[in-house]
Parts: structure tokens; sequence; C-alpha cells
């Protein structure tokens, strides 16, 4: 979140509340305003910064320090304005007017605020993924926790301890960390990129107030789930070929599908599916494909004339009964995404072994599908019922109690199986 002190002053000092008489003006400074206003509801004298405490000097000067190391999380020091708080210092010197000096308090207090959220929500990491459909449910918790937490710093000693708690304590965090300051250090440019992206995507995932999480990271071809902050399942994933990526997305798994119909993609039936039935029919049952019509009814593949058709007239839907030959196996999880991604079981195991897992048609397969269903449906979930693999069975919806939450990034840099920095394939070449 970035802050616009000049005009935010102007706007403050014209009109008071900015939400109420200003509905025209963009949510994202609206909310930085409400930000501003909600702070100094809490200071009846309008100053904080520059209040006359012993301790005001040393908070103002803790907070050009903690800016001054914005670098250490990826983040960019100069994004804060460091001149302007120096300049601001020079200028209260020098005055006893109360007005001025409210005024170059907001500078100080919206240069602490855009600098907090930046820390706790990563930057302006939501950007990196083309569709989130979870963040603006926390919005304005998210205002309020900065904030708040704000609010209730009195000393130079409190703003260490908040700027400290806006940031993930976890292992994982710390070694991106340590790896930023050693490639800083090192002065290989194109690493630290990679690590700032990387730190500012684990702040975002990890602010919200998830009990539960999944994170799949393209890159590395790799799904990680969280429960209570604890990494508790890593598995091997494949994502996307390069010419049908899967897309990057924030979303959430509300429910799973047991022994699923695979609903062919038309293009997929049209292009890859049609000109193999036209030569041979007999595929479509080899494969447990079902021929459906218009009115939901299944037709037999033998009594098509498959030649008459052509991908701009083919009439029919096509599905793969459920089963263990299912290209979706026998667990499906249902996302919330608008690109019609989700993540499934899959009937090719073998492919898991290999390095390279970039095979998909943009949906995700999932090496223990099984294990994670366990994990978000304690108890509920029979193995030995889906390791058998009946035949001709129907679909079974289990709707999740509570959603859980679905990140897919692309970071080309994290944590391997064993804990340890690991640098990925940029396979879709995002970084060129």
């Amino acid at each position: 979140m970035k802050l616009f002190p000049i005009l935010c002053l102007l706007i403050v000092g014209m009109m008071g509340s900015a939400r109420a008489q200003s509905p025209a003006m963009p949510d994202s400074l609206c909310a930085q305003l409400d930000m501003l206003a909600r702070f100094y509801q809490e200071k009846p004298s309008g100053l904080f910064w520059y209040a006359s405490t012993p301790g005001a000097l040393a908070l103002r000067r803790a907070l050009r320090a903690a800016i001054d190391s914005a670098g250490v999380d990826g983040l960019q020091t100069d994004d804060y304005m460091p001149g302007n708080l120096v300049f601001a210092d020079t200028i209260a010197a020098g005055t006893t007017d109360s007005e001025r000096l409210k005024d170059l308090d907001r500078e100080y207090t919206m240069a602490a605020l855009a600098f907090g959220w930046d820390l706790f929500r990563g930057g302006e990491a939501d950007s990196t993924v083309s569709y989130d459909g979870v963040s603006g449910r926390y919005a304005l918790r998210d205002e309020q926790e900065v904030t708040g937490s704000l609010v209730r710093v009195r000393s130079a000693e409190d703003l260490q301890r908040w700027v400290a708690a806006l940031l993930p304590s976890s292992h994982e965090y710390r070694l991106l960390r340590d790896s930023l300051t050693m490639y800083r250090w090192l002065g290989i440019a194109e690493r630290q990129v990679r690590l700032v992206q990387a730190l500012n995507s684990y702040r975002w995932v990890h602010h919200f107030p998830f009990d539960r999480v999944i994170v799949v990271n393209i890159p590395s071809a790799d799904l990680r789930y969280y429960a209570a902050d604890t990494l508790s399942l890593v598995m091997r994933i494949v994502a996307g070929q390069p010419s049908r990526r899967t897309p990057r997305f924030a979303v959430w798994c509300d429910g799973l599908v047991l022994y699923p119909y695979w609903n062919v993609p038309r293009k997929i039936a049209v292009r890859e599916l049609l000109p193999v039935f036209k030569l041979a029919p007999e595929v479509a049952r080899q494969m447990e494909l079902q021929v459906v019509d218009g009115a939901g009814r299944v037709l037999d593949p033998a009594k098509i004339k498959w030649t008459a058709y052509t991908s701009q007239n083919f009439p029919y839907g096509i599905r793969q009964a459920p089963g263990c030959l299912n290209a979706l196996g026998v667990i499906k999880f249902n996302l919330t995404d608008p690109y019609d991604v989700y993540m499934h079981d899959t009937n090719l195991k073998k492919i898991f072994a290999s390095s390279y897992r970039y095979y998909s048609h943009g949906c995700i397969r999932l090496e223990r599908p099984i294990e994670l269903g366990k994990a978000l449906l304690p108890d509920r979930l029979d193995t030995a019922y889906l390791l058998s693999c009946y035949r001709d069975q129907q679909p079974v919806s289990v709707p999740l109690p509570k959603p859980v939450p679905v990140f897919v990034l692309y970071n080309t840099v994290g944590l391997d199986g064993e804990g340890r920095l690991a640098w990925f394939k940029d396979v879709y070449r995002l970084g060129e």
C-alpha cells in the first residue's frame, strides 16, 4: 500500500471524513485516509510523533531506522519517503505552530502505516496472482490490525516490537530473509529479485488468520499444507504445460468429489479426441469415455458417425466414467477460481517420479490426494473405499465444513523437502 502524503493531508484537512463525503475517490486512498483518521481518534491532541514527551524523538528515530532497514524484508526504503521525515524534523525544530506540527505528525503516521501495511501484507504480493478471491474478505481486518497495533505503541522499544510482530516468525521466513541479506552482500542482483518476491509472497499468504492453508508453488511443482501455522504435509504436483499454464490465484477449496467424472473440456474433446475417434471409435470404450447428448443421455460410441463431425459442429459432451482409470483418479478438490482449474488425483502415478512435472492442461494433479483429503476431512474419508477403485460408482460430493484457502503461486526460490534453500527453474519464463 503506497500512501500519498501531500494529497492525503490536503484531503484530510479540507474534508475530514473522506469516505463519507467523496465516494468517487479510489477505494485504496479512502482506506488509507480511514486508517489515518482511525489512528488519530486515539490521539486527542492530534500529536504522537511530535508530542511533548521525553520519548518522542527516540520514537521518530526508531521509525526512520526501521524504514532504513526495509530492504532486509524485501521492501524499498524509498517507498516510505524517508527524506520527507527528515525534512519534517527540520521544519518542526523551527516552529511552534500547533497546526503545522499536526501536519508533520501525520507525515510520520502515514509513513508508518504504509511501512507496517507492506510488512504485514507482503508489499504488493497479491498483484502477482491473476485472480484473488481471498484478500477482499480480510481488507478491513488488515487495516484494523496494522492501525490498532500502531496505536498501542508508546516508545521506541514498543515500535521495534510492533515491527517484529508484523513479520512471520517461522524458520522458513527467517531462512529466506537471511538468504536475501547474504545475496545483497554478495551483490547478486538476479537472486535478490527472486528472494524479494518469495519473501513478500510468504508474508502475504501467512498474514491471514487461517487455521489451515494450502500453498501450491508452480516452479517447485509441489504443494504444502499448513495447519495451525505448522507445515503438516508436502507433496509433489503436476502443473500445466508451458503452453497451457496453470494460472496463479488465491481461492477457496469448498469441497471434495469422490469418484468424480472427468468432464472433458470441449477444446480437448474436439482437438484431441475427435480425430482419434474418427480413426478408431473403440478407443472411447477402452478409455471408459462416455458420449453424452444435450439431454444428458449416454450414447453408444460405436453407433456414432464420427466422420460427420468437426470441431465446429460437434454436438456432444464427453466424460470419463468414475474409477481408477479416470484422469481425475478417485478424488477431486473443488476450487472457486474462474478458470475451471481444480486439484485432483490421477491415474498416471509414475509421472511424480520425474523432476520435470509440467504435463497437465492447467489443472493440478496431486501425488498423495487421499492424504490431503484426510487432512481436510479428519475421520470422514473412507480410505479403503477410495483405494478399492470400484467401478460403476456415482460421484459423491462432500462439502467442507469450512472452506480452506488455496494459493497457487509462482516463486522461483523456496525451501526443498529438507527445509533447505532451493532454486527452481522459471519454467513459464515469467522472469524474462
